[in-house]
């Protein structure tokens, strides 16, 4: 992937805007560069950089794990079963005997499709 040009923000979105008409005029890159005079390698270029710009941005996974606010509170039918409220509304209830591992499984669970 070439590198990216750095150059001021009107001026990058000019040459966007030139690569979308190009895109969307249906015209060879020689012809339409010329009506424009430029050449069709700059069009080539914005081009590339046009669709790496239109990309949604994925988000980075980190090794970070960021955690939710935690009140632990105590009541007396619970018998020592862990309950979870997520922010959605939803709770996830588990057995005071459930097994680290499974524990560990619904963490990682829940944490991948938040």
């Amino acid at each position: 992937m070439p590198e990216e040009i750095d150059m001021p923000v009107p001026d990058r979105d000019k040459l966007l805007d030139l690569a979308r008409r190009w895109r969307e005029s249906g015209k060879s890159a020689r012809v339409f560069a010329q009506e424009q005079s430029t050449t069709p390698w700059v069009l080539y270029y914005w081009r590339q950089q046009l669709t790496a710009h239109d990309r949604p941005r994925r988000r980075r996974r980190t090794g970070r794990v960021r955690l939710a606010p935690l009140h632990v509170v105590a009541t007396g039918d619970a018998g020592g079963d862990v309950e979870i409220l997520l922010v959605s509304g939803d709770r996830v209830r588990l057995s005071a005997a459930v097994s680290p591992e499974t524990l560990r499984g619904v963490v990682e669970v829940l944490r991948a499709r938040c």
